[in-house]
């Protein structure tokens, strides 16, 4: 019963990490996309690619900031947040006659509002934590059991040892259900690899 508790948990918990690591992937591809898009406008929609490269920038500031040059503020962030608001309205300013272009302007007016999306999911199911008695409630519960099972075992080396390990093991899916729960925060998060990919391109 206790395992099985703790693996439902543990995939609790990693679903919401799956959940959001896709989110940054999506996010990812489409800045590509978007940047692609805007590059077809020629030098008029550069500002907005700029635009677009400070957005990826902060973020990867926000969520990875041990791999960041400069560090972001709060209302540096916050800034960077009404930026972003204004690029679809910016994108939608772009003036062209050409009938594909057109329909690239307005995928991408598309695109950018799903970014906008994109970034309020990866913030709401990053900030869902797990009910803490789901938690607690388990480790009581081992802790009782692991007890009376010391309590009563023969004292030998071969008990110890079995005890100590199966600690281990459940300290181990604890400590892998927290982690996972706030996939962009602790020593398990989503990789970054996606947004520097991104930031390559877009600077090209």
């Amino acid at each position: 019963m206790a395992a099985l508790i703790l693996g439902l948990l543990v995939s609790s918990s990693k679903g919401t990490y799956d959940r959001v690591n896709i989110l940054i992937n999506e996010a990812a591809a489409n800045t590509i996309s978007l940047d692609q898009m805007l590059r077809n406008f020629g030098p008029e929609a550069d500002p907005l690619r700029h635009t677009l490269l400070e957005r990826v920038i902060t973020i990867r500031n926000d969520i990875w900031p041990e791999d960041a040059r400069v560090r972001t503020k709060g209302s540096d962030a916050l800034k960077n947040e009404s930026t972003i608001l204004s690029l679809t309205k910016k994108i939608a300013t772009l003036q062209t006659t050409d009938p594909a272009l057109e329909q690239m302007r307005n995928n991408a007016i598309q695109i950018a509002f799903n970014l906008n999306r994109e970034r309020s999911e990866v913030t709401v199911e990053s900030t869902s934590k797990l009910p803490w008695p789901l938690v607690v409630i388990p480790i009581f519960w081992i802790t009782f059991l692991t007890s009376v099972y010391g309590l009563f075992a023969p004292r030998n080396g071969t008990v110890l040892m079995v005890l100590f390990f199966c600690s281990i093991s459940i300290a181990g899916a604890i400590y892998l259900i927290c982690e996972m729960s706030m996939p962009l925060d602790g020593s398990i998060k989503v990789p970054i690899q996606p947004f520097k990919t991104a930031i390559e391109l877009i600077s090209k």
